[in-house]
């Protein structure tokens, strides 16, 4: 696809269907920035169907994620969770840890080279997606490894062995 502009996402539904379609679109890496795992996003069964299957079948998949708050979807069960617990070499979940990073209240979504969601205001579900823009995908790239360098293992998601 060559087409590099902007799909807007005005409310709830339209960044449940862009994220679905991003990340079941994916055949490698998925980096997620959210505020608390958004559930109406990504408390999906195909989504974590197609993450377990990516990460079972490629060797180099990567799932990354970096949330500043995961306490309630941990207490109430999240796929994204339960994948992280499950396969924790393929997927991890990440808690920020600086004021800066803290601080930020953008949420994002970048699936392999070139496809991102970025949702500028987490609480009304407003912001915009593309399928196709690697140099943009890059630079949110860059951003996004520089976050997780600075965060630390999330205590809440960890599965404890008895």
């Amino acid at each position: 696809m060559n087409d590099t502009s902007s799909i807007l996402l005005d409310g709830r539904r339209d960044c449940q269907e862009a994220a679905k379609t991003l990340i079941l679109g994916s055949v490698g890496r998925v980096y997620i920035l959210t505020q608390k795992l958004e559930p109406e996003l990504y408390n999906d069964a195909d989504i974590h169907e197609h993450l377990t299957q990516l990460a079972a079948n490629k060797r180099n998949a990567d799932i990354r994620i970096i949330a500043h708050d995961t306490r309630v979807a941990a207490n109430q069960g999240h796929y994204l969770i339960h994948l992280a617990q499950k396969l924790p070499s393929f997927a991890q979940i990440r808690t920020t840890v600086t004021p800066a990073h803290r601080n930020f209240r953008e949420s994002w979504l970048i699936a392999d080279d070139g496809a991102y969601m970025r949702i500028r205001n987490p609480e009304r579900f407003e912001g915009y997606y593309e399928i196709d823009n690697k140099l943009e995908c890059r630079a949110y790239c860059e951003e996004f490894i520089e976050m997780w360098e600075a965060c630390q293992q999330d205590q809440n998601t960890r599965r404890l062995s008895l």
